[in-house]
């Protein structure tokens, strides 16, 4: 099934805040970018950041998909009651639930994983993976169809580096952009794991994305977020959605 056209009559829907921050910056994101044409041809959107959602990497941890899967049914639904066509998720770990979804309401999710994984299929180098532990416990990438045709050039750091990753993506929820912090750190790790590029796993990363990619240059900085944000402000179709094939380890 391929992802359509936003209409312009549409509107695109952002399921939000976890942590709200991330999703906050995917909407200036969206509206910073390029355009051609008065403020009124720029799309609508409707944003639901609810920051009630449970911990994502401890609701993985103690098996908790009923009560993440059933809110994130409610908030789908909401947005698409109110005029949604599209959502996008803005939390990569959140998509370890999506399989478990209703058939109906995941078919008009746009995913995070599969955007990545598309970026990097026409990307060239070894990546860094940036990611909650939530998200690396769970396999969310590996999980991805089409996975393994990128996954030689992705990088996990080791047990201690990727601790050091998920505080630095929780205090980045709690402060918001720490470039001082997350820049020097990324860089640190590229070089010990020999990386041209990062990809950026955890949509927290997208709040100095901008830095990263004037430092890397947008082809050796993969996110996710930037991608969809382009594509929609363009008026151009998100990657073909895969997510309902996903599988997953999590039960109801």
């Amino acid at each position: 099934m391929t992802t359509s056209v936003l209409p312009a009559a549409g509107a695109l829907g952002v399921l939000g805040g976890m942590g709200p921050l991330a999703s906050a910056e995917f909407l200036r994101t969206l509206y910073a970018g390029e355009w051609h044409g008065p403020e009124q041809s720029r799309p609508r959107v409707l944003l639901d950041s609810d920051p009630a959602f449970p911990d994502r990497t401890e609701a993985i941890r103690q098996g908790r998909a009923r009560e993440m899967t059933e809110r994130l049914e409610d908030r789908l639904s909401q947005l698409l009651e109110r005029g949604a066509d599209q959502v996008v998720v803005v939390c990569f770990t959140a998509h370890h639930f999506l399989p478990l979804v209703d058939p109906v309401l995941r078919g008009r999710v746009v995913s995070l994983v599969e955007t990545t994984a598309a970026e990097l299929a026409g990307a060239t180098g070894r990546f860094l993976m940036l990611s909650t532990d939530g998200s690396r416990r769970a396999r969310i990438f590996e999980s991805q169809p089409g996975w393994d045709a990128v996954a030689h050039r992705v990088v996990r750091p080791g047990e201690d580096d990727q601790a050091r990753v998920h505080r630095l993506i929780y205090r980045m929820k709690r402060y918001g952009p720490l470039p001082h912090e997350a820049l020097p750190e990324v860089e640190r790790l590229m070089q010990r794991q020999d990386c041209t590029g990062v990809v950026l796993g955890c949509t927290e990363f997208h709040l100095v994305s901008r830095d990263l990619t004037e430092r890397y240059g947008p082809d050796r900085t993969v996110d996710a977020l930037r991608t969809l944000a382009v594509r929609f402000s363009a008026g151009l179709p998100a990657p073909q959605r895969l997510v309902s094939s996903l599988p997953t380890s999590a039960t109801r």
